[in-house]
């Protein structure tokens, strides 16, 4: 990974990384000191008490399922309203870990946070100079290396991919997000932080690449305090 992400083989064009919820949740300081970023089955969670507030069993929840059914029931304005409730994006600050992350040479950063934090973080790392890319459109113009947010950004965007459909429509909708990041998983090796591997996203588009690929394909590092199973690490 580090020869790579210095690019120290001629053949190789970086190390890319894809950062989830688990590296807000242990790096961002929330205004009050108590508060943790809550993760996507605590956000389930919450959803679900709240549309079906007998029902005390969410150890299996379809958190895809969840949020669909919530959205459906509430409405798109409501469930955005209740998405930017939850995270709260002004109330956290950026905590020791984003600058040393943003230092590195990244060929590329992607994210399916909401929060703006890793922008804000940014800011202040001036080499490399990130480049944030909020919308699709924004692929036309912004330099690399660049901070995509494949998701949403709470405060920029009225879109929040969370739920089944939106999963289902995101290759037509989100199309050009579709082919830069199955262009980073083609040239780069990939690192995942905070991140499961489980996103639908995640996988379709690192599939695309074995089944075009095969053995060639890139490396890709998942790093994380997971406690793997044998089963699943084999799996992996």
């Amino acid at each position: 990974l580090a020869s790579a992400l210095y690019k120290l083989n001629s053949s190789q064009h970086g190390a890319a990384i894809m950062i989830g919820a688990g590296f807000s949740r242990s790096a961002a300081h929330h205004v009050s000191g108590e508060k943790m970023m809550p993760l996507w089955n605590d956000f389930s969670k919450k959803l679900a008490a709240e549309l079906n507030p007998n029902d005390s069993d969410l150890s299996f929840l379809d958190p895809l399922r969840v949020a669909e059914e919530y959205r459906a029931y509430f409405g798109q304005a409501a469930f955005n309203d209740r998405i930017r409730s939850d995270i709260d994006d002004n109330a956290w600050r950026v905590g020791k870990l984003y600058k040393p992350l943003l230092e590195l040479p990244w060929s590329e950063i992607m994210t399916t946070n909401w929060d703006t934090l890793l922008e804000r973080a940014a800011k202040d790392v001036h080499r490399p100079y990130y480049t944030p890319v909020t919308q699709p459109s924004d692929l036309a113009w912004a330099p690399s290396p660049r901070i995509v947010k494949l998701h949403g950004t709470i405060g920029i965007t009225e879109t929040f991919i969370c739920a089944q459909e939106d999963y289902r429509t995101y290759p037509t909708k989100f199309a050009p997000f579709v082919n830069f990041a199955r262009q980073v998983f083609l040239e780069n090796e990939l690192c995942l932080l905070g991140f499961s591997g489980d996103d639908p996203n995640f996988l379709q588009w690192s599939g695309w690449v074995r089944d075009h690929l095969a053995g060639h394909a890139r490396k890709i590092y998942l790093v994380g305090a997971l406690n793997l199973t044998a089963a699943r690490r084999k799996h992996l």
